[in-house]
């Protein structure tokens, strides 16, 4: 790789995305041997997790993360394979898909939610080790703007 190009930010951002991700799939791995789950998967059981009683669609899962309908679809197939969520169809629009933890699901992540946050927020501290408290603003701000961007 040449000088120039690890000196463009898109570059710098999706190599700082990559360290993160591999960070979070190490972490997660060793609670999660059984399911061989990724970051992505565990992401998307926790905001189901946490959207406890709320109807939630493929699609706001996709909007939410900003991934692709054939990636969102991987990763549903995924779980659905391992048996810790279910799909079904909107009642009243069939075309949108419905996600929702299964018992069994709910049960791994019931007794693994204060793990799984604790890997996160040990994954944010050392992303955020460094920097200042005015620093972590700034990133935040230029983060979601940058989000926007797009």
């Amino acid at each position: 790789m040449s000088a120039h190009f690890l000196n463009q930010l898109g570059p710098k951002i999706k190599i700082a995305n990559t360290v993160i991700e591999k960070e979070l799939n190490n972490r997660f791995a060793d609670l999660f041997k059984k399911y061989s789950l990724t970051g992505a998967q565990i992401s998307l059981l926790v905001y189901l997790y946490d959207s406890k009683g709320r109807t939630i669609t493929q699609k706001e899962i996709a909007d939410t993360f900003v991934l692709s309908h054939p990636t969102i679809r991987g990763i549903v197939k995924r779980l659905e394979d391992n048996g810790l969520i279910a799909t079904a169809h909107l009642k009243n629009d069939q075309r949108q898909i419905v996600l929702t933890l299964s018992e069994k699901g709910f049960d791994l992540l019931d007794e693994n939610i204060e793990e799984i946050h604790a890997i996160m927020n040990k994954v944010n501290e050392t992303i955020i080790a460094g920097l200042t408290e005015t620093d972590v603003k700034q990133l935040e701000r230029i983060l979601n703007v940058i989000i926007r961007n797009f």
